[in-house]
């Protein structure tokens, strides 16, 4: 139900972004060019200057890219991957403590009439858990 409402406002943010951004677009009021404003330029007061002409190479490959330079860029990319995966084994593990600490046992007992949320030791076990929580009857 919950995971329904987060996408609904999900939604309704990604459709109405695109007017809001018109709305922007729009908001300034246009004003006319004033043709008074552009004035031509006489041809003679225009001074050209001639750059020497040099030969123009047309090369419409990409050059190969060397070995070395694709693995260190693929080794760059897994140690950030590295890196970053440490650092949220770390955060994690001490928000774990933390809330642990605040919070004293957050793990309760299952209430009158659920399963719990162990694993059972054998197949009947598994098969009765599997029908309470699914209230096949």
């Amino acid at each position: 139900m919950l995971k329904n409402r987060i996408i609904f406002v999900y939604l309704i943010f990604a459709l109405a972004a695109p007017i809001a951004v018109q709305g922007e677009i729009f908001s300034e009021p246009l004003t006319p060019i004033q043709e008074e404003s552009v004035q031509p330029v006489p041809v003679d007061t225009v001074e050209v200057e001639e750059l020497p002409q040099e030969p123009v190479i047309q090369n419409n490959f990409k050059q190969p890219v060397s070995k070395k330079k694709i693995a260190k860029k693929f080794l760059l990319a897994m140690s950030g991957v590295a890196i970053s995966s440490i650092i949220l084994f770390v955060l994690l593990s001490l928000y774990n403590k933390l809330r642990a600490s605040f919070g004293g046992n957050a793990i309760q007992p299952p209430a009158e009439g659920e399963a719990p949320l162990e694993t059972p030791d054998n197949l009947t076990d598994a098969v009765k858990t599997f029908l309470d929580k699914t209230k096949w009857n």
